[in-house]
């Protein structure tokens, strides 16, 4: 083999092949109702001012047909600019390789994988109409777009050509050069998804995940989307019956709320419109803010007052928890557990109560740490850091909040607050408790420091503080007609923001607590669970759903043995002794720290389910109780 001298260099690119793969692999990474997601930003990127998910009526009319129609007025794209757009992967003069770019992908892999036989582009500019047809070569498997053959009217010579211009398909049941809305003029898209063959109805989404609700892709953009301009508007047309049989035959139903015949333009308003929902009449948003975290995250807070509106099922009711990236909610939860990172329980309250969380982007000039999107569009990642790569700590971020919590979320939970806030008043028991584990129970605290960039009112003297004199009344004492005697610590640490300058500090905070709660402040059939972030109680508590059966039927066996009259004071003792009981097996759980990582003992040893199991054997709860109610309760005489 001869080869030649070199003299210089230059790149030459990777060539990707296989692409029906690549594209199959990011749609099953991506989750439901994604392409609404990808044709929403395409549209908006094209600076589109309106956008209509509708239904492709003259199907309906012709064939019983319902497609998915995505029509929108933005600039529009020359035959040229629709081949280099759906033809290219990563298309468009969008980069895959930027951090945060659209990367130019996520409309072809979220809709092309079950549109096999096809989905048709028609595009407008200067008034001038382009269509194209992307498909699935069945032998070959692989995705492109249709070839026609094609007649140049002026010349009448036949191509082949891949961009036509619209034409009357009795196959499809419609005519191509028909599908734009009035409201499209010069400029605009049209997107008509076909699915698998030409008889599929394509207006219940993918059918091979849960999009079949027919509020669904509304409920989607108002959870999905945070808000949108003033000047853009986003509508759905959507069917008023989920029976097929009820929806209307021809585009003269639109409009119609009877339940026969109905079918509505429903408008989108994003998902920030429907927490602060400014035309309710019974209730509103209290109070709202922003928490600045220690790592430059902010939480939005919002706390609802009086009744919801009824919004049904086309966005959310209540409150949750999401991430905003971009202008898109992502990791949006409800959960008790995501609740309790916050120092929130209360049913009543985590209703009315939203947290939207505004973490830094990463920079990827300067590698600072921040969040970036998942190729599929579908997650957040954390990128820069020993955590690169891992998703949000949404943990850390909630215990950040609930050492910082504000005034107004503090006074709802104290008005919601159940009654019976459990202690450990066995002193025998607390103090056992405290000399084997209280040195090891950390808990943060403000303490004074020169240059600290918090401030605090401090209320209590920490371990190592500088002396301060004690002054003594004249008379008091051997030292009698001396002010000064003995010295004591000075008070350098507290909860609460003052005038002293500051810095957050881990200090010994004796033993956890617990409280007594209801079955909706707790996970469903779960006994206890551990909320380690109280913004009444630094060092933890324990809540103890004092509705569960198993704890029940504990206290009518125990009130069994027991006169009538003294009922009540039994009842009490055995959920005290289960309270007691549950700090007891936190406490121990933080000697394992020494041998375990502390993620493992939070997050597993100490579960719902955990502290469940634990405290479902009945030995131990039953030599307390006899031991306690011995002392204070005469047994029934039989």
């Amino acid at each position: 083999m001869n080869l030649r001298t070199h003299i210089q260099s230059r790149l030459l690119g990777l060539q990707a092949q296989g692409i029906q793969h690549q594209v199959d692999r990011t749609y099953r990474e991506g989750g439901a109702f994604q392409w609404v997601r990808e044709t929403l930003v395409n549209a908006q990127e094209a600076g589109a001012k309106r956008i209509h998910f509708g239904i492709e009526w003259q199907a309906v009319e012709s064939m019983g047909v319902y497609r998915r129609l995505i029509a929108d007025d933005g600039r529009g794209m020359r035959a040229d600019e629709l081949v280099g757009f759906f033809r290219t992967f990563g298309g468009g003069g969008k980069p895959i390789g930027g951090v945060h770019e659209n990367y130019g992908v996520g409309s072809k892999t979220s809709l092309l994988p079950w549109n096999k036989h096809g989905i048709v582009v028609v595009s407008w500019v200067n008034g001038e109409a382009a269509m194209i047809w992307l498909a699935r070569d069945p032998e070959s498997g692989e995705y492109g777009l249709r070839v026609f053959a094609a007649k140049d009217p002026a010349t009448g010579e036949t191509t082949q050509e891949p961009v036509v211009a619209p034409f009357k398909d009795r196959e499809s049941g419609c005519d191509w050069s028909l599908v734009k809305p009035d409201w499209i003029t010069e400029h605009g898209t049209v997107v008509v998804l076909l699915g698998d063959t030409p008889s599929c109805s394509t207006i219940e989404g993918d059918p091979g995940r849960a999009e079949d609700d027919i509020k669904g892709l509304c409920a989607y953009l108002n959870r999905r989307i945070w808000q949108f301009p003033a000047d853009v508007e986003v509508t759905v047309q959507e069917m008023m019956h989920s029976d097929r049989r009820r929806w209307p035959s021809s585009v003269a139903g639109v409009g119609q709320r009877r339940e026969a015949l109905g079918c509505v333009n429903r408008v989108v308003r994003g998902a920030r419109a429907f927490i602060e929902y400014s035309g309710a009449n019974d209730g509103r948003v209290a109070s709202s803010g922003t928490v600045e975290l220690r790592d430059g995250t902010a939480v939005d807070w919002y706390l609802w007052e009086g009744e919801r509106p009824s919004i049904q099922s086309y966005a959310a009711q209540s409150g949750y928890v999401a991430t905003l990236y971009r202008n898109e909610l992502y990791d949006v939860g409800q959960h008790h557990a995501t609740y309790r990172s916050f120092g929130i329980t209360e049913a009543k309250l985590r209703a009315r109560l939203w947290f939207v969380l505004r973490p830094m982007e990463f920079d990827p000039a300067s590698g600072r740490r921040g969040i970036y999107s998942r190729t599929d569009r579908n997650a957040l990642l954390i990128s820069g850091g020993r955590d690169a790569g891992a998703p949000l700590p949404i943990g850390d971020w909630a215990a950040d909040f609930a050492d910082r919590m504000p005034a107004e979320i503090l006074a709802a939970i104290r008005a919601e607050r159940a009654t019976g806030s459990g202690t450990i008043d066995d002193e025998r028991w607390r103090e056992r408790l405290a000399e084997r584990f209280g040195d090891r129970w950390r808990i943060t605290k403000l303490r004074a420091r020169d240059g600290g960039t918090e401030t605090v009112e401090p209320g209590q003297a920490g371990a190592g503080s500088p002396p301060a004199p004690i002054l003594r009344a004249p008379g008091a004492g051997a030292s009698s007609g001396r002010r000064e005697g003995g010295r004591k610590s000075r008070n350098d640490m507290g909860s609460v923001a003052g005038a002293i300058a500051a810095a957050r500090s881990q200090v010994a905070g004796g033993i956890p607590t617990f409280r007594r709660v209801p079955a909706c402040d707790v996970d469903p059939g779960m006994l206890a669970a551990w909320q380690p972030h109280d913004p009444e109680h630094a060092e933890g508590v324990v809540l103890l759903n004092v509705e569960r059966p198993v704890l029940e039927t504990e206290i009518r066996r125990w009130q069994a043995e027991y006169p009538p009259h003294q009922a009540d004071l039994v009842k009490d003792e055995v959920i005290q002794v289960f309270g007691e009981l549950a700090v007891a097996k936190i406490a121990h759980s933080e000697r394992l720290k020494s041998i375990l990582p502390g993620p493992t003992v939070d997050q597993e040893l100490r579960s719902p389910a955990a502290l469940t199991m634990a405290l479902l054997g009945l030995m131990g709860s039953d030599a307390v109780l006899a031991d306690r109610l011995a002392g204070k309760c005469r047994r029934r005489v039989s």
